[in-house]
């Protein structure tokens, strides 16, 4: 009875054995199993191989090269992009500056000094033939100048009140004021200072992308000048003086000028708010300023100029 219970359970336990190993057989089949489509398309592919796969040897098989190159090269092009578009936007919001610092304030106002040489075009016709230009000399100009920045750090309007005395110097023939022609007599001369107010409306643009404390800048624009005064020098031997008080006409110049100014200078920043400029300014004058209608006098001055911005 013994003997057959344990056959019983060997044969129970073998049928168990056999039916769960063909259990995993299926499932594991179907884990990688493939659709019929997908069959169709990997043999159209393979071909023979599909059903025959090569096993290929590890010595056999291709040995991927990786090349470092080309990845370089993409790496410092994002990182030189990126750091082109940081500093790009840096500067459109104005946060730096690694050449010059930007202006402290939208206005700034500078004191300046600027002595001038100034040559008159002179052309007589009438009483006033042979009038001619007398040489220059030194005069003085001082005042305030005002730049207001419209356009970021760079472009600026410019203005401001400058105290100028311009030169008027005639070389005259001997025979002015005479009433006699003498061909022989010396030449004489006349000599004024003309006191201005001066306005310059012009417009400064300055070039920061060169030396990290200073920067170029070029100016142009107009002047207006407002007559002051005039003052005749050397009463005793100004030969146009003498006429003129003899003729009694008391003013030989207009009471307004006009000129276009040109110039160009250095800024050189001192700290966080002060600044030298040095520059060059050529005024030439647009205006007839001498009151005689057949005398035309025109002012041509050139200056140097030094000023402080604070």
């Amino acid at each position: 009875m013994k003997k057959v219970a344990a056959l019983t359970l060997i044969l129970v336990l073998t049928a168990l054995t056999t039916e769960s190993w063909a259990q995993f057989r299926q499932a594991s089949t179907n884990e990688y199993a493939t659709s019929r489509v997908t069959e169709r398309r990997f043999r159209k592919i393979l071909g023979s191989d599909y059903d025959n796969p090569k096993v290929v040897a590890p010595s056999e098989k291709e040995t991927f090269v990786y090349d470092e190159k080309p990845l370089r090269k993409r790496r410092k092009k994002t990182t030189v992009d990126r750091d082109y578009q940081q500093e790009s936007r840096a500067r459109s919001n104005n946060d730096v500056y690694p050449d010059y610092e930007r202006p402290s304030h939208l206005i700034e106002m500078s004191l300046r000094l600027a002595p001038n040489a100034s040559v008159n075009v002179v052309e007589g016709a009438g009483n006033f033939q042979g009038f001619a230009p007398n040489g220059t000399a030194l005069r003085p100009s001082v005042g305030v100048s005002l730049d207001y920045f419209f356009f970021k750090d760079r472009y600026a309007f410019s203005s401001g009140l400058w105290y100028t005395i311009k030169r008027m110097s005639y070389r005259i023939p001997g025979s002015y004021g005479e009433t006699r022609w003498n061909p022989g007599a010396p030449v004489k001369e006349g000599v004024y200072n003309l006191q201005y107010v001066q306005v310059p409306l012009t417009v400064k643009m300055f070039a920061n992308n060169l030396f990290p404390t200073s920067r170029l800048y070029i100016q142009t624009g107009g002047v207006l000048d407002v007559k002051l005064a005039e003052k005749p020098l050397n009463e005793s031997t100004n030969a146009y003086y003498q006429v003129a008080q003899r003729d009694g006409t008391r003013r030989q110049f207009g009471f307004a000028d006009a000129a276009w100014l040109l110039g160009g200078g250095i800024q050189h920043r001192l700290n966080g708010t002060n600044a030298l400029n040095i520059g060059i300014i050529y005024q030439r004058g647009l205006l007839d300023v001498a009151r005689p209608k057949d005398l035309t006098v025109r002012n041509r001055m050139v200056s140097l100029e030094v000023g402080l911005k604070f």
